[in-house]
C-alpha cells in the first residue's frame, strides 16, 4: 500500500461515457465531494476542464442532461454571455469592442452543481481571452441566464 492512499485512502475515478474519465475529490463533509476532468467540448473544440458535485457514484442522469443542453444551445449561449462580459470590460477599458466573440474569447471550463428537483440551477462558465491572458472570465447562471461576471487573474 502507497502511503499517499494509506493516509488519504485510494483514489477514486469514474468512465463516465459523456465527459470520460473524472476523478472523485473528497471535501471535508463525510461522504461530499465533486468530480473533475477534462473533456473536449463540442461547440468549440477545445479541451474544457469540468466538475460536478455529485455522489461518489459519478455524476446524476441529470447533470449530463444539463451538459448536453449547455452544449447544444452554446451558441445562444454565448450571445447572453458577450453582453455581459464586454459590459464587465467596459469598467476598465472604456470603448471595449468584441469583433468575434468566438474567437476572441473561448471556454476553458464548467461547472455544473447537484441538480434538486424545481430548483434553478446556478452553474458557472469560464473563459479565457487574448484580451487579457493573465486573467479568467468567469459566468454565473442561474439556468440560462448568465447574471453575473467576475474577472480574476
Amino acid at each position: 500500500m502507497k502511503i499517499r492512499e494509506f493516509l488519504f485512502g485510494k483514489l477514486v475515478y469514474v468512465q463516465d461515457k459523456v465527459v470520460g474519465q473524472l476523478q472523485w475529490i473528497a471535501t471535508d463533509r463525510k461522504s461530499a465531494g465533486y468530480f473533475k476532468g477534462a473533456c473536449t467540448f463540442g461547440p468549440t473544440g477545445h479541451t474544457l476542464d469540468i466538475s460536478f458535485d455529485a455522489p461518489r457514484t459519478g455524476p446524476t442522469a441529470a447533470q449530463k442532461v444539463f451538459y448536453h443542453a449547455i452544449e447544444t444551445h452554446y451558441p445562444q449561449l454565448a450571445d447572453l454571455a458577450q453582453v455581459l462580459i464586454v459590459a464587465e470590460f467596459r469598467n476598465w477599458e472604456p470603448g471595449f469592442t468584441v469583433h468575434d466573440f468566438q474567437a476572441e474569447f473561448w471556454p476553458v471550463g464548467l461547472h455544473i452543481p447537484l441538480l434538486t428537483e424545481n430548483q434553478p440551477v446556478g452553474w458557472e462558465l469560464f473563459f479565457e481571452t487574448h484580451h487579457d491572458p493573465n486573467h479568467t472570465v468567469t459566468v454565473l447562471w442561474r439556468n440560462f441566464d448568465p447574471y453575473f461576471v467576475r474577472i480574476d487573474g
